[in-house]
């Protein structure tokens, strides 16, 4: 009976061996399929943020060329009458002088009655002008700021004197400083 029992074991333990060996390789299997659907879901995400970022580009670019077309360009204003003055040859007030010489034309709108008083009151205007000038450094007209800053002056000045018309732009034909 001791035989029969230890044979009994031993065919019982063969027959779970195959049983535990297919267990094995449905465990192996079924690992290998969870890496594969890893894989494939990675993929997947990245088609599908390839594509959403395709789509938000598109648009992006989509609204940049609809804003550039909506831009309606207006037209430059028509350009305005202009009235030369004399040249102003000028010393700067510094511990070192420097010679300017500024050359300076008045832009208005087209007026006739606004022509002959700027012809009338040139030497009103030079006066002024000088006036201005003359206070001047090398500093104050050295920078494009500064040039811009005197133009508005020599604006402000002038058209306190003028009753007809106002001047809308003063121009620097010529503006040397040395």
């Amino acid at each position: 009976m001791g035989d029969e029992e230890r044979v009994n074991v031993e065919e019982i333990e063969e027959q779970e061996k195959p049983e535990e060996a297919k267990a094995a390789g449905a465990f192996e299997t079924s690992r290998i399929i969870k890496i594969l659907l890893y894989i494939a879901g990675a993929i997947l995400a990245i088609f599908i943020i390839i594509g959403i970022s395709y789509l938000v580009a598109k648009y992006v670019q989509e609204q940049r060329y609809q804003r550039e077309q909506d831009i309606v360009l207006a037209p430059p204003p028509p350009p305005l009458a202009h009235f030369d003055m004399p040249s102003f040859s000028i010393t700067t007030n510094d511990p070192e002088p420097h010679f300017a010489k500024i050359t300076i034309s008045l832009g208005y709108e087209e007026n006739v009655e606004l022509n002959a008083e700027l012809v009338q009151r040139t030497p009103q205007m030079q006066h002024v002008v000088n006036i201005l000038l003359r206070d001047k450094s090398y500093e104050d007209l050295n920078s494009v700021e500064d040039t811009v800053n005197l133009a508005e002056e020599i604006k402000a000045h002038i058209n306190v004197l003028l009753l007809k018309g106002k001047v809308k732009e003063v121009y620097f034909r010529e503006f040397v400083v040395n």
